[in-house]
């Protein structure tokens, strides 16, 4: 019994200096990839996906030591934000109206939820790269590529809508609401 105690000590010191021990080579790290990037572009915002008036933006950054390739790896991330985020919404919206209109919406039919996952397909054919941008990372023999994109939002609300073909009472009901406003 006692064999099994000082071994569980053992056991727990050990572990205690190893997570001890490696913070300050994670925290070096964590500085250095601060630094590989001294300055992103001006037109780089803070968070990865920007909703206006008129447009949907998505932003993303990639590295490869290729500079063309590290722009299309982030713009292909851009890409990937901006559907996460147009699913994200709209569900956000659904889930909304759906509570408001009841079950009789048609907005919680199994049909109905399949084709709204779908709907950020969408995207991809409306996208337009507004901005690229690469800069050397310092220290490495690699390039980090920078990109913004938008899709216009009448044009990807009417191709959502032809997306949901079948479904109009319950688009309807998603895209005259109080809630879409937040689209």
């Amino acid at each position: 019994m006692q064999r099994i105690f000082y071994f569980l000590v053992i056991l727990s010191l050990s572990g205690l200096l190893i997570s001890c021990s490696g913070t300050g080579e994670v925290s070096q790290q964590q500085e250095n990839k601060q630094q590989e990037v001294s300055q992103y572009p001006n037109w780089y915002p803070q968070q990865e996906f920007v909703s206006n008036d008129t447009e949907l933006l998505a932003y993303a950054t990639a590295i490869d030591t290729d500079s063309a390739a590290a722009v299309q790896k982030a713009k292909s991330w851009a890409i990937k934000q901006l559907e996460s985020s147009v699913s994200d919404k709209l569900e956000e919206i659904r889930s909304e109206v759906a509570v408001e209109e009841g079950s009789g919406s048609g907005l919680e039919e199994a049909r109905f939820l399949m084709a709204l996952r779908k709907a950020p397909r969408a995207v991809q054919p409306l996208v337009k790269t507004k901005n690229i941008d690469t800069q050397t990372v310092e220290g490495y023999e690699s390039v980090r590529g920078f990109t913004e994109i938008s899709v216009p939002k009448d044009q990807l609300i009417e191709r959502i809508g032809k997306r949901l073909g079948g479904h109009e009472k319950a688009w309807n009901l998603m895209k005259n609401s109080k809630a879409f406003a937040k689209f």
